[in-house]
């Protein structure tokens, strides 16, 4: 995986905390992040970070300028995968990931131990792959390969 490229983004919180404890599967490659707060502390000046617009099903008027930040992300950062903990800001990145023919990844929230998330049961039609992290909640779409925390 040494010449790809991974846009990582995600929610602020324990969606973030998850999304970090993956990176190191993509240790060589060019990893570009993306999140709705300012920088965090754990990554350096020299790390690639862009700050999205914040979206859920309460606020969904912001999503007109939150689609146009992340696609003009994609388009130039050119992606080859893009990997989101959620929530909808990484649904909505999904969806115009796979419209560039980009490679794509959910990791469902350890916080939905009883069901799949909402934005994870749509990832789930979505994304090229879709895993949870409570091994009784995989389905034939949604796979278990064990927690990240």
């Amino acid at each position: 995986m040494n010449n790809n490229k991974i846009l990582a983004l995600s929610s602020p919180g324990g969606h973030w905390v998850q999304l970090c404890r993956v990176l190191p599967a993509f240790k060589g490659c060019e990893v570009i992040y993306a999140c709705t707060y300012t920088k965090p502390t754990e990554l350096s000046e020299d790390d690639n970070y862009y700050t999205i617009g914040d979206i859920s099903r309460d606020t969904i008027s912001r999503s007109p300028k939150v689609i146009a930040g992340i696609w003009n992300i994609l388009k130039k950062e050119k992606p080859t995968f893009v990997i989101t903990t959620g929530a909808l800001p990484g649904l909505i990145t999904i969806l115009l990931a796979r419209l560039r023919g980009i490679k794509t990844i959910w990791l469902d929230s350890i916080a939905n131990s009883e069901e799949i998330s909402f934005s994870g049961r749509l990832a789930s039609f979505l994304a090229h792959d879709c895993f949870t992290q409570w091994e009784g909640l995989a389905t034939s779409r949604v796979k278990y390969i064990g927690r990240v925390i």
